[in-house]
């Protein structure tokens, strides 16, 4: 299997640095990060993930925007979205999951969760 290209979108750095440092310890993968949806749609075209971590909140071009510019363009089996989100109403996950987003994490993040997530969604992705 090829290796997986994931792409860590939060505004916060602290949250990136978080998913990053997990990624980079535990799963065999190239990771990239953007800290705003503007800076995410540009290493979309650049980096090519299979795999997306984004956070919905983010000021400006947002994670639902992210979501409707990725899924304009490529399917779920092409590139998974998994949002990571304090925002974990019942709503709020209907909309991601209508949008097109493979799966959901609530924050905080546990280890674990992440990891078994990304194995899940890497397995479909990648084959």
């Amino acid at each position: 299997m090829k290796k997986c290209k994931i792409l860590i979108v939060d505004d916060i750095p602290t949250n990136v640095t978080l998913i990053s440092t997990i990624i980079k310890k535990k799963l065999d993968a190239y990771s990239d990060t953007a800290l705003s949806g503007e800076e995410a749609l540009k290493k979309i075209e650049s980096f090519n993930p299979d795999i997306i971590i984004l956070d919905l909140m983010m000021p400006g071009v947002d994670g639902w925007d992210v979501i409707r510019s990725v899924r304009s363009k490529h399917g779920k089996d092409e590139v998974a979205i998994i949002v990571t989100s304090a925002i974990t109403d019942e709503v709020n996950m209907a909309e991601c999951y209508d949008l097109g987003v493979n799966d959901f994490i609530e924050k905080p993040i546990l280890q674990n969760k992440l990891l078994d997530t990304i194995r899940r969604q890497a397995e479909i992705i990648l084959g």
